[in-house]
């Protein structure tokens, strides 16, 4: 049995939580030297929901510290134009790291990899060298995997824009999940302790919509970690590709018979909003017969993938920073003077997930086509 522990947590016991997590999964930490590895996705505030809640972090070190550990916190950002010293201290994550904080990705190795999209990759030295990594992902939606955990926080391995090559490689849904389990494979943490305080809903995983939690969801098993935090934002977990083939591959359970919670079991949260690439299917059918013009090419009601592409919504939140441009692996962005989207866009969303300000969105489900 693989062990999930749920617990309800708010400003006065997180640390006592956390704690207790620490306590019952009992790492060998003496001595040792331990990789703390937040989502830090940008410079996002410390309490957006985008990114690992500082205080999470702060209490995670401490932990670690009072086991005799030697500790490194850090993350490789997203997007190009993105440095992780100034990401750090923008997002709080630097400071709530009690002087561990360290730019992981000053130090990088291009190692083979076994995967049919990417024989090599750059990854941050540190994430090979440490004897343990404790993974510390958030509650949040994502547009292109359903969900962002444990499994995805493990793309942050990945060294600077060679993300954006990786994406170009494994254009869907499917194989860009296939493409994170290899990644995730090249060391599975050996924690993972999701930050609930709040839990990012709708179109994560920069700009969705947020609400309080108040939870953290932990457990050595990454797999079974992920698919608790599944089921409570409504989803089955074998209908996301990146905890099914994470599940098939062995690297873990998201079956509930082979999993003991501690805390509380998870329940789907009421009326908690999946992103729109992930509606049912008879949801999606009503939304895409309400387009205008939109030619549904027989019964198996395949849409056209031109039609998946992001867009610009509200031009009053874009400052033509140039960052959509910047982060577009099949570089089809243009700014005339706005993000224009061109030919060739492989729906991978990177140019909304990077977008400071949410000004692009993506609107139309694509789980019809798989």
């Amino acid at each position: 049995m693989k062990k999930v522990y749920i617990y309800d947590v708010n400003e006065h016991n997180l640390a006592e939580k956390i704690e207790a997590v620490f306590a019952a999964v009992n790492l060998a930490m003496k001595g040792k030297t331990v990789l703390v590895k937040p989502n830090m996705l940008g410079p996002f505030a410390g309490d957006s929901g985008v990114i690992t809640h500082p205080e999470v972090v702060s209490a995670v070190v401490k932990s670690c510290l009072s086991r005799g550990a030697t500790v490194k916190v850090g993350d490789n950002p997203g997007g190009v134009r993105k440095g992780t010293v100034e990401t750090g201290e923008a997002t709080g994550l630097a400071a709530a790291s009690h002087g561990c904080f360290v730019p992981i990705n000053e130090r990088v190795d291009e190692i083979s990899l076994d995967s049919e999209f990417a024989e090599k990759v750059l990854i941050s030295s540190l994430v090979r060298e440490v004897d343990l990594i404790v993974n510390v992902p958030v509650f949040k939606t994502h547009i292109l995997t359903g969900l962002t955990g444990a499994i995805k926080n493990t793309y942050g391995y990945v060294a600077g824009a060679y993300k954006s090559k990786l994406h170009l490689q494994a254009p869907t849904r499917r194989r860009m999940a296939t493409l994170i389990c290899d990644l995730f494979a090249i060391r599975p943490p050996d924690l993972n302790i999701v930050d609930g305080l709040t839990a990012m809903e709708g179109n994560g995983p920069s700009h969705g919509s947020i609400r309080k939690l108040g939870k953290i969801i932990a457990g050595a098993d990454a797999v079974a970690v992920d698919a608790a935090v599944a089921r409570m934002m409504g989803f089955n977990p074998a209908d996301l590709h990146l905890l099914r083939i994470a599940a098939e591959r062995g690297y873990g359970t998201i079956d509930e018979a082979e999993i003991e919670y501690v805390g509380e079991v998870p329940a789907a949260i009421p009326g908690f909003q999946i992103p729109v690439t992930y509606w049912p299917r008879e949801e999606a059918l009503k939304a895409i017969q309400a387009l205008p013009n939109q030619a549904l090419p027989g019964a198996d009601l395949i849409v056209r993938r031109s039609t998946l592409a992001p867009h610009l919504a509200w031009p009053e939140k874009c400052d033509r920073c140039g960052d959509c441009a910047a982060n577009c692996p099949p570089q089809v962005i243009g700014l005339n003077p706005y993000p224009e989207i061109g030919r060739g866009c492989i729906s991978c969303f990177c140019c909304v997930e990077l977008c400071p300000n949410g000004a692009l969105e993506v609107d139309l489900p694509d789980n019809i086509i798989g």
